[in-house]
């Protein structure tokens, strides 16, 4: 029954398997004007995939980039998106 007014997720996102279903439970744990703070590796096509050091890591089940948060943002009720290099930053 707790809600927060920010929560943190540092290298987490990567590992989940349902990531519409987290990010939806992430958003119902926050405050009204909440902060979801995530930190990771964002994908582009500027990458090489297969060179990519990231995608080695087989616990690394889900990877993002920047549209797939802006989606996250429109679709999961977040009402803003702001990426940073690594740090994404969803507001409530």
């Amino acid at each position: 029954t707790e809600r927060y007014d920010y929560i943190a997720c540092c290298e987490v996102i990567e590992h989940f398997h349902n990531p519409e279903k987290e990010f939806r439970l992430l958003r119902s744990l926050l405050k009204p004007e909440g902060v979801l703070f995530c930190m990771t590796e964002v994908y582009s096509e500027d990458i090489a995939f297969t060179k990519w050091y990231y995608k080695n890591d087989s616990t690394h089940v889900f990877f993002y980039h920047a549209q797939a948060f802006n989606w996250i943002k429109s679709n999961l009720n977040y009402s803003d998106v702001m990426i940073t290099k690594r740090l994404i930053t969803l507001k409530t």
